[in-house]
């Protein structure tokens, strides 16, 4: 699939979702999605550290900055999720959830790559990471440094964060609920893994414009 194909894709998908939250009822999906309505009936979000203001016609960052397509179509799909439940805590990598094959020739198996550049540079790593709303956990009982992202309550993203040591470099593992499945759709977990893998990259000054990363994906 051609670079240009591929971005027309996630416009449609943009432009398809946000045309469907037309007919939500925000009042009612909102508070089942954990999250509330302001006085003036918007719905108020936190994405990756960016405060959102969501209505039936729109989406916008309220600093008036760009949100992307991408951050545009996870936000909205979230807000039309008929998926209801508890979060069981037991977070496992997208593919798990799927059951999609993922290789290096496909979407998913690229969506980490581009966190190669980081180089193992934690303390960098964990500022950015911070930058744009990850909770740090301290270690996990498998030995990362575990930072949390739970903007959206029903979907909440975890990254593993391996330090090097003399056997092994480092590595970094992005996890989600394994109920995640029941609240989004692949599409949106895979858009959701961009927006972070982009975020974090551009937080830490790894990459100055998103098509940098964005070109790993393609």
């Amino acid at each position: 699939m051609s670079r240009a194909k591929t971005i027309n894709s996630r416009i449609n998908y943009c432009q398809t979702q946000l045309a469907s939250l037309k007919e939500v009822d925000l009042s009612v999906q909102a508070q089942a999605m954990g999250l509330s309505v302001n006085h003036q009936g918007q719905v108020p979000v936190t994405f990756l550290g960016r405060e959102l203001l969501v209505t039936n016609d729109a989406l916008w960052a309220v600093d008036g900055s760009r949100v992307s397509v991408d951050a545009q179509s996870v936000v909205a799909h979230y807000l039309q999720s008929r998926g209801r439940g508890r979060l069981s805590g037991q977070f496992v990598p997208i593919n798990r959830l799927t059951g999609i094959s993922v290789s290096p020739s496909s979407p998913s198996g690229n969506l980490v790559k581009p966190l190669e550049m980081i180089d193992g540079n934690y303390e960098k790593f964990t500022r950015a990471a911070v930058k744009i709303g990850g909770i740090i956990q301290g270690d996990s009982p498998s030995g990362a440094k575990s930072f949390l992202f739970g903007g959206l309550p029903y979907l909440p993203v975890k990254i593993d964060f391996f330090e090097s040591d003399e056997e092994f470099p480092f590595e970094i593992k992005l996890l989600f609920d394994s109920t995640a499945n029941i609240f989004a759709s692949y599409e949106c977990l895979e858009l959701y893994t961009m927006c972070l893998v982009v975020d974090v990259l551009m937080a830490g000054g790894w990459i100055s414009d998103p098509d940098d990363c964005e070109r790993s994906f393609l």
